[in-house]
């Protein structure tokens, strides 16, 4: 039952059409203009909603869109609350997949760091008898600097098919490079281990996405590229690669870098397509 699910998650994985970019994040602008700092005051709502569509480049009819939105609240003292939600549909072939993911995050930010802890939960239809769930609970941080962000998380959850738990491990590490408060290029790395009865699936993936966003109105142009390895059991591997890009429409920010450093910072910490 444990290789049902972990093939259901490889066709997940696999199809690497990574939808989720998470512009978070700004810095001054080039010349003698600099945008002034819109602060955000307690008790202030900041947030985005954004849609995606990805699409292999590798030799398979596979491509994924999605559509996703976060809000964050400021409530005084640095203390923070940020809630996600996620619909990805996949297809990969003549199977198509639907994904429905949502996490909370509580933690403390102030203008050098932020720290806190989450919990994420994800529903993956496969057309299986049963629906794949997986549940997952950790610790995240970031570190602000003037031009750039360096952002991880770790966490341990488990995947439920059947009546059968597997053990979820995921470690995450990114960095963000501010050209400019509304020009970002983004480096994301992370790590899903899953395991059952001797039994492993290791995804490996690294995204790159570039980030835009007019100074007139609050919408974020984004697109990159990701590839993703998939090893299962050390019987099965391999790599793949796509192309993503997508718009964001956000809400109580005045920048990319303000959206970061004030609004929602974290990410989705799901098994993306």
């Amino acid at each position: 039952m444990f290789r049902t699910t972990t093939l259901a998650l490889l066709f997940l994985s696999s199809s690497n059409i990574a939808l989720s970019a998470d512009v978070d994040g700004p810095l001054p602008g080039l010349g003698a203009y600099h945008e002034p700092v819109v602060e955000v005051a307690s008790g202030g709502l900041s947030g985005y909603v954004e849609g995606s569509y990805a699409n292999s480049v590798d030799d398979v009819d596979a491509d994924a869109w999605e559509l996703r939105g976060a809000i964050n609240v400021d409530a005084g003292s640095g203390m923070n609350l940020q809630v996600d939600l996620g619909y990805e549909r996949a297809g990969i072939g003549d199977l198509d997949i639907d994904k429905y993911d949502g996490a909370l995050h509580g933690y403390y930010r102030d203008s050098l760091f932020a720290a806190g802890a989450f919990f994420a939960a994800s529903r993956y239809d496969v057309g299986l008898t049963e629906d794949i769930k997986d549940y997952m609970g950790g610790v995240e941080g970031a570190l602000f600097q003037d031009t750039w962000t360096i952002v991880g998380a770790a966490g341990y959850g488990q995947t439920e098919l059947g009546g059968l738990d597997a053990d979820h491990y995921m470690g995450a590490l990114g960095a963000r490079w501010y050209a400019t408060d509304n020009v970002r290029l983004d480096i994301d790395g992370k790590l899903d281990h899953i395991t059952d009865a001797g039994e492993d699936l290791d995804i490996h993936s690294l995204k790159l996405t570039a980030n835009y966003r007019p100074e007139q109105w609050p919408a974020t142009l984004f697109a990159g590229y990701k590839y993703t390895n998939v090893d299962l059991a050390d019987t099965l591997s391999g790599d793949s690669n796509a192309i993503f890009g997508g718009l964001r429409f956000s809400y109580g920010s005045g920048s990319l870098k303000e959206e970061e450093r004030l609004g929602p910072i974290w990410s989705n910490r799901s098994v993306s397509f």
